[in-house]
């Protein structure tokens, strides 16, 4: 089946010969005021009533059903289950109802918990261990009984054994530690630092207590960020005996094949010459933490370091009498081991413009059960294939190709999506229209979410009005669309009559789309309330996050993660059944306007003192939004039944995207190329607007090399005015050549 249709998947190149034919033919029929029936078909948009037959195919209880499959046992990456029985599940299912499936496999490095030897935290004194913590989190419901459970454990971290004195370090953050060490001359080497999970990704955590000199961390979930109720099994609250699973890896993709995909001809680096972590790491629940912090000596936390465990934050380093001999003991036994790992690619085949990509993914891997964390997104993202394969039986075909995604290892790094970009890179970035991104499709009951880059905005608010409200109680107050309770709870602030939409950082399967080949991409998810200041939500990567959780507490009947099909399926229809491509590319440009004023506002007295100006990313802003405009202009009065000037037009709002990437990296990341949205270097999963620029300005003035940073800031500014200007001229009408904001020179001529 795979080579009959393998063009299909890798990227079919006859649409440009077809469209070519078309062309000539349509000279043919110029002087007749009728257009051949076929021409006629592919100069209009998707039939409204395909849209209204998706989102009644689409069925709540085929999504619970989904998920008691697919969480109903756990399934780490590398496992018999989630590598053979899930993956073989999906491809079969695809290839039976779809076009056609493929798998793609890569060997990787992964990384798991000693079995038999379990990590732990512990007191130790002249008189021996005490306080040993739990190496097991404790079965509260009988579904969470299985031996396939692994321990908790952060990937990637080394083995070792730690002892010495422990340091309360907040959140862990730079600034945190900068608080310490320069406001209270503390010094940490040799130390175990003891943080909570919240604010920042952890391997960054553990990657800036390393650089301050701790020789080990522990990480625990505190209740002022997780608990704001009765705990589970009552009510979705962590437990105190639950612990937070997750890598530590900062970095993208398998360890030992950079930048290049771990296919079988791939060279591998050798595992002693990577260093992921310096220092070994292990999570632990509250009631274990509770154990060693109201044990400890030192000044008292400041108030927005305390947590709401019942007892006196105090920072250390060292132990309280009569504990003031003893010291912590770090015990972690984590091991290395290389795994195959498969993504599982199904399709649909475009009738019109079969080369060119709706893709939309979501990773199937999970730390234990994964009800929510990935599955809520797998069931959803199943479901809507599931409703499309009916479509197809009644003669509907996509205008475009629609591609699903099921990748591996995700939670390990981003490793199942990274590796197939990396391979498929030079098809994906010619082909394809956008990224889709499902993972944790119902993390709450309150409102969506949504994470995109600003050409996808409108398109986002489109399909929100048109799919039902799930909470009946908002529909009877007079909120009867996702989109109306999604603007009631979390309006714009720059724009009330809109919703707000988070920018793209990392941590999902998006990135290496946005971030490697350019392709525009949206994140969605059903959220929780916003009232609580929560770190994620309550039992993610633990035990609890079970079938029984979402199914009895989360989503009662499934309506949430109904609502989140309907609105992924309205979103990929939209992209993949529209003549002209629904994109906002003058949203873009006001995004990029707001961005360099914050940027003006915020920088203007330094930048003043150190002569630099930004006038250059001013005026390449402005020739970007004139080119916007003008494209805009063009796409809504492009003849429709052209099909050259319509590919024309959306190939230019197809590639505006690519126009952002630098092929150096940002800041010399060759991981993060997109110039206008990337990760924080200190928080891997927030989005930092002109990231080069963030990071070169981050604490510049605590510098002693003031003359390299100031360099390095002047360099950034550059690169941004000459990504804006260039990304303007592909905008341009094709029949002139553009260029950016500068003095014509024509010295050579």
């Amino acid at each position: 089946m795979y080579t009959m249709h393998r063009t299909k998947v890798l990227g079919l190149t006859a649409g440009g010969v077809t469209l070519l034919v078309i062309g000539i033919l349509i000279g043919q029929f110029a002087i007749s005021p009728k257009l051949p029936i076929w021409l006629q078909r592919m100069s209009k948009d998707g039939d409204p009533e395909i849209s209204r037959q998706l989102q009644q195919e689409i069925k709540a209880e085929e999504i619970h059903k989904n998920l008691k499959f697919f969480a109903g046992k756990p399934h780490i990456a590398g496992s018999e289950r989630d590598e053979e029985v899930l993956a073989n599940y999906i491809y079969k299912t695809w290839q039976s109802s779809l076009h056609g499936a493929r798998t793609y496999s890569y060997t990787t490095l992964l990384s798991y918990p000693n079995a038999s030897d379990p990590n732990y935290v512990s007191i130790l004194s002249d008189d021996g261990e005490s306080e040993i913590s739990q190496k097991t989190e404790k079965i509260l419901t009988p579904d969470q009984n299985d031996s396939t459970v692994v321990h908790p454990f952060n990937a990637y971290s080394p083995s070792g054994v730690i002892v010495g004195d422990l340091v309360y370090v907040n959140y862990a953050t730079v600034e945190d530690f900068y608080y310490l060490t320069r406001n209270l001359s503390l010094n940490l080497t040799g130390t175990v630092a003891i943080a909570r999970y919240g604010k920042i990704y952890r391997g960054d955590k553990v990657s800036i207590a390393a650089e301050f000199g701790c020789a080990g961390m522990i990480l625990y979930s505190d209740p002022a960020d997780y608990v704001f109720g009765q705990v589970y099994p009552h009510d979705w609250w962590l437990p105190g005996t639950g612990a937070q699973r997750g890598s530590i890896y900062r970095k993208n993709g398998d360890p030992l094949t950079p930048n290049y995909p771990s296919i079988d001809s791939a060279f591998f680096l050798n595992e002693k010459d990577i260093v992921i972590s310096k220092i070994p790491i292990t999570p632990i629940g509250y009631n274990d933490a509770v154990k060693y912090l109201s044990k400890m000596s030192g000044v008292e936390a400041p108030s927005t370091w305390r947590g709401r465990l019942n007892i006196t934050y105090r920072l250390g380093p060292g132990f309280d009498t009569p504990f003031d001999k003893s010291q912590i003991k770090l015990y972690v036994k984590t091991y290395n081991v290389r795994k195959r790992i498969k993504n599982v690619i199904g399709f649909i085949e475009g009738q019109y413009e079969p080369d060119r990509y709706v893709v939309l993914g979501n990773h199937r891997d999970a730390w234990v059960f994964g009800a929510i964390d990935p599955s809520s997104g797998t069931s959803v993202m199943m479901e809507l294939s599931r409703a499309m394969s009916q479509l197809l039986k009644k003669g509907w075909r996509p205008r475009r190709s629609i591609l699903f995604c099921s990748w591996g290892a995700e939670e390990y790094g981003l490793i199942g999506s990274t590796e197939w970009v990396e391979e498929m890179e030079k098809v994906l970035g010619s082909r394809s229209v956008a990224y889709i991104n499902l993972d944790c499709a119902v993390i709450g009951n309150s409102t969506l979410g949504a994470a995109a880059t600003p050409i996808l905005h409108k398109l986002l608010y489109a399909a929100a009005k048109k799919v039902e409200n799930p909470n009946p109680a908002e529909v009877q107050a007079g909120r009867r669309s996702v989109f109306d309770t999604w603007l009631k709870s979390t309006p714009s602030a720059h724009n009330p009559s809109l919703p707000s939409v988070n920018n793209l950082g990392s941590g999902s399967d998006y990135t290496a789309f946005l971030q490697i080949a350019g392709v525009s991409a949206v994140d969605l998810f059903y959220d929780y309330d916003k009232k609580y200041a929560l770190g994620s939500y309550p039992v993610y990567h633990s035990v609890y996050e079970s079938v029984d959780l979402v199914s009895r507490i989360l989503d009662r009947g499934f309506k949430y993660h109904q609502a989140m099909a309907r609105i992924t399926g309205e979103i990929a229809l939209r992209l993949a059944d529209d003549v002209i491509l629904n994109f906002d590319c003058v949203e873009y440009a006001e995004a990029l306007r707001r961005i360099v004023r914050d940027v003006q506002t915020g920088y203007r007295q330094i930048f003043h003192k150190h002569n630099i100006t930004t006038d250059a990313v001013r005026d390449a802003t402005e020739v970007f939004y004139q080119a916007a405009m003008a494209l805009q202009q063009r796409a809504e009065k492009v003849n429709r039944e052209d099909p050259l000037e319509v590919r024309k037009i959306n190939d230019q709002l197809m590639q505006l995207e690519r126009a952002f990437t630098d092929p150096f990296g940002v800041a010399g990341n060759l991981e993060h190329r997109h110039v206008i949205y990337a990760p924080n270097v200190h928080n891997s999963y927030a989005a930092s607007s002109f990231p080069g620029l963030a990071a070169a300005m981050f604490d510049i003035e605590n510098d002693p090399d003031q003359e390299r940073r100031w360099q390095q800031v002047r360099k950034e500014i550059s690169t941004i005015a000459f990504t804006l200007s260039s990304a303007a001229s592909t905008m341009q009408d094709t029949s002139s050549i553009g260029g950016g904001p500068r003095k014509e020179d024509h010295s050579a001529l």
